[in-house]
């Protein structure tokens, strides 16, 4: 669950109607009245909508440089525009660079845009096509030069015409900015039909999704749910072997235009996929990456219900599979002072390994760093002892077959 505040533009606070866009998808909406750094401080996202068609907000243009901030720390920004016209000033990072105009001569076709990906064409809202959002009163108001583009940045919905973009997302820092043309505080309205409460909540869920698996994992700690990237030295994590554990080191790597380098994709656990609704949203994890499975399967068959099983070899259950529509993906690694097991996204899955196999999967100059600090870790005669069983892969495919073969959970049991 998400700290999502909401805020308008017009108001100088949030708007009642933005909520069950928000509570729709399982979040904590908290009213903004002012977007400043100390109200930011605690969100995982902000909503804004601009409900004016003549300008933008002033209280908001006072406080670009706290949001600015906040999204380079690793704060979502969404924002749903109806002005439009001269979008780039009130855009983070790169986004000053867009060409925008407030355009309405083909206002009411919105189309899903080539390369959309498919966690937000086929989000836990629902499915988002061509006709999802057409025939509203203005369905946008205007549009983005594909060509204009911040780097990294991903068109998701477009007019009749594909290279004016309706709404796209793109990275700045730790965070993500999404923006849309369409006035959503409009289509929250019970009186207008054309576009539904249901398509608006779908729209919003599949937005919250596709941004959050850029940013990255939120992993439950002492002080709540935080981004995995936010993760520093020192903090208190939730370990299943009791209590809370320091993290001694900290590493990632980015994996960039996987389509040359496909083995590098990661692996997408979908929301529920493992069962007793975990995980709580989508995971995304490499393919070496191991989650916790807890079975009357993995009891009988290892005596113990608990089993460390790879993401690659779960891809045979349904809702989990290889996401080849991820085209760059930072993965993090997190060590203790042993193997333990956090929650992600709500699911149990393994801390870093620091098995020889496991140590091939950090690279060089962070494992250089990892050695300074655990020189043991070179020594000949070190033997690294696992949170859980890791059963061979031969066995963990067999223990993923007889679930899928069944139709069982993986995780059957729950802590």
């Amino acid at each position: 669950m998400a700290n999502v505040g909401y805020y308008s533009m017009s108001s100088g606070q949030g708007l009642a109607s933005q909520v069950d866009e928000i509570t729709n998808n399982g979040d904590t909406a908290i009213n903004v009245t002012v977007p400043d750094a100390a109200q930011l401080a605690s969100l995982d996202s902000l909503y804004v909508v601009n409900p004016s068609n003549g300008s933008f907000g002033a209280e908001y243009l006072a406080n670009l440089a706290a949001i600015d901030t906040a999204v380079n720390n690793g704060m979502n920004l969404i924002i749903f525009d109806r002005y439009v016209t001269n979008a780039n000033t009130i855009l983070p990072g790169n986004g000053s660079s867009i060409t925008v105009l407030r355009d309405f001569s083909d206002s009411s076709n919105v189309n899903v845009a080539a390369g959309a990906p498919s966690s937000f064409t086929n989000g836990p809202n629902g499915v988002i096509d061509d006709s999802t959002f057409d025939g509203g009163n203005s369905s946008s108001h205007g549009y983005v030069e594909l060509s204009s583009l911040p780097p990294g940045a991903t068109a998701l919905l477009t007019t009749g015409d594909p290279t004016h973009v309706v709404a796209f997302t793109y990275p700045v820092g730790s965070g993500n900015v999404f923006y849309s043309t369409m006035p959503i505080d409009y289509y929250t309205g019970t009186n207008h039909s054309a576009i539904t409460g249901a398509e608006i909540f779908t729209l919003f869920g599949n937005t919250t999704e596709i941004m959050c698996f850029t940013r990255g994992t939120l992993i439950q700690t002492a002080q709540g749910l935080r981004p995995i990237e936010a993760l520093r030295v020192g903090d208190a994590i939730d370990v299943a072997s009791g209590g809370t554990q320091p993290v001694r080191w900290i590493s990632s790597s980015k994996q960039r235009r996987l389509s040359a380098n496909p083995k590098h994709r990661p692996v997408r656990i979908t929301a529920g996929a493992l069962g007793n609704g975990l995980p709580l949203r989508d995971l995304l994890v490499s393919r070496q990456h191991r989650m916790l499975v807890r079975s009357r399967v993995a009891e009988r068959m290892f005596g113990a219900p608990e089993a460390l099983v790879s993401a690659i070899k779960l891809t045979a259950l349904p809702g989990i599979y290889v996401d080849e529509s991820v085209e760059e993906v930072e993965y993090f690694h997190i060590l203790f002072d042993q193997h333990e097991i956090v929650t992600a996204e709500g699911a149990a899955s393994e801390s870093l390994f620091t098995g020889p196999e496991a140590l091939k999967s950090v690279p060089a100059d962070a494992r250089d760093e990892l050695l300074a600090l655990f020189p043991e870790l070179a020594e000949r005669d070190y033997t690294a002892t696992s949170a859980a069983h890791i059963p061979s892969g031969k066995l963990q495919k067999q223990l993923v077959a007889r679930h899928a073969k069944n139709a069982k959970a993986v995780v059957e049991i729950r802590a």
